[in-house]
């Protein structure tokens, strides 16, 4: 099984009128997932399902996504994918849907997390920008500390 750990894109900032809830993805944000998914289509076939975090930012990513891949199965929101979510609720959700390829879309820091229990590295601080994909193979049954970490590929912004 393939887990792919999907940072959503850049959102807008927190303030009075904009609670961390509802934050959107900005103009570039969009652009940049966009932009970023192109190239990791060079790597990735398709994904089976997409699981997000409930925050507008993370399920406008998620959407943006199953646009361009056309997974089997919609969208579906996550709560473990939320902030504060364990790695091991994730890792038995994947499980449990006895599919291939199982994309993620949640937030930062916890995605760092998430990469270093699956892989084993615990020492390490995976810092994810918005717009990264950090794909972990699991040869076997999913389970912490026995996925591989094949590729992290950071986002992509043309402006220059």
């Amino acid at each position: 099984m393939n887990i792919y750990l999907i940072r959503h894109g850049e959102a807008e900032q927190t303030s009075k009128n904009k609670p961390h809830e509802e934050r959107a993805l900005t103009a570039n944000g969009i652009e940049i997932i966009k932009n970023s998914i192109e190239i990791w289509k060079q790597f990735i076939d398709r994904f089976d399902i997409i699981l997000t975090s409930p925050l507008k930012r993370a399920k406008q990513t998620a959407n943006i996504l199953y646009g361009i891949f056309k997974p089997e199965f919609k969208v579906i929101e996550e709560i473990c994918l939320l902030n504060g979510g364990l790695t091991e609720d994730l890792i038995t959700t994947a499980s449990s849907l006895n599919l291939k390829d199982v994309a993620m879309v949640g937030h930062q820091p916890d995605l760092g997390i998430h990469i270093a229990l699956m892989t084993g590295s615990t020492n390490a601080n995976y810092k994810i920008p918005p717009s990264t994909i950090a794909k972990i193979h699991f040869k076997e049954k999913p389970r912490v500390e026995k996925g591989v970490l094949e590729f992290f590929l950071p986002s992509i912004n043309n402006k220059g």
